[in-house]
């Protein structure tokens, strides 16, 4: 009888595109995953994946976003992003399927902080389960759900190696993309890149409420027009915004983010570190890093090496009787 493979694609931000590259290579040797089960970025692969897309156009996908279209900034309460734009993205690409309408079984892990559990998804919405589980603290808001708040599932489950075993699974194949190589320590925003141009945006829109408030839409035309001029012309012209944009990031969010991160990847390392996995990726990152949203193909290459070196075990596998 044939041997069912499983694969757990794991948490990592832009390292998530490694999963591409490690499908890629599955489907090179014709070793189709029979179930699949995915955190964050990898719930995200997982479900193109599952809607039909092939590695290859998942590549596309992933390369022809326009990341700062999916920006849909909020007032800051409990995280910068409001997610909608990114859930309606999702949508259009899976084109509202429900799990029962995936071409194979695929489960979505996100996390309950109202009830403080980890959370598997199997039924109804993908796009709304994957926004749930990509939805990182801090910079998008919880999805809320039957009144419970729904964050990133990297906080229960970074590797969901255990819930694509339980799917049926006789080999699993985890892609962990957590190493102690850990993340470069500064936060650079490199100019044109995702968060460069939500840095920038962020500035824009604050500064857009803050004309706003001075310069109340009550106010005569003429003389709010006035005004308007003098603000954009000569409070925040051209030359002050370039010098705001060349700002670094606040102490502050620098120390929140590693810390994130931090936690996020001993908790994942500490997981992973005694787990019964038949195949584990953990791929070496180089000097890449969790936003580099714009080095698809880098990323992806890594993911093809790193699945070439594990294909003679599992061949051994899939003929161990």
């Amino acid at each position: 009888m044939k041997k069912k493979v499983g694969l757990a694609l794991g948490a990592g931000a832009a390292r998530g595109f490694i999963h591409i590259g490690v499908l890629k290579v599955l489907h090179k040797h014709n070793i189709l995953p029979d179930f699949i089960a995915g955190t964050s970025m990898g719930a995200a692969i997982g479900a193109l994946y599952g809607a039909g897309y092939s590695p290859n156009e998942i590549k596309d996908v992933a390369k022809t976003t326009k990341w700062k279209g999916v920006v849909d900034f909020t007032i800051p309460k409990s995280g910068l992003l409001k997610g909608e734009l990114v859930e309606g993205k999702l949508r259009r690409i899976l084109k509202n399927k429900t799990f029962d309408g995936l071409s194979l079984p695929l489960q979505v892990v996100s996390y309950n902080i109202t009830k403080n559990k980890t959370v598997i998804f199997s039924k109804g919405d993908v796009a709304r389960a994957v926004r749930a589980s990509i939805s990182i603290p801090g910079i998008f808001t919880p999805l809320v759900i039957d009144g419970d708040n729904y964050v990133d599932g990297m906080l229960g489950n970074p590797t969901p190696y255990d819930v694509v075993k339980r799917m049926g699974a006789d080999i699993v194949i985890a892609v962990d993309l957590h190493n102690e190589s850990g993340e470069i320590s500064n936060i650079k925003l490199k100019r044109g890149s995702f968060f460069h141009q939500l840095k920038k945006k962020l500035i824009l829109d604050e500064l857009f409420n803050v004309k706003n408030y001075i310069f109340p839409k009550r106010w005569p035309h003429l003389l709010k027009k006035i005004l308007d001029w003098f603000f954009d012309k000569i409070i925040f012209s051209k030359k002050v915004l370039k010098v705001i944009f060349r700002q670094e990031v606040p102490e502050v969010t620098k120390v929140m983010y590693h810390s994130f991160i931090a936690l996020a990847s001993n908790f994942a390392m500490e997981r992973i570190k005694n787990a019964k996995i038949d195949i584990l990726i953990n791929p070496s990152f180089k000097n890449l890093r969790l936003s580099d949203f714009d080095k698809v193909d880098e990323f992806v290459k890594i993911g093809e090496k790193a699945m070439e070196e594990k294909m003679p075990e599992l061949k051994r596998l899939l003929r161990k009787k």
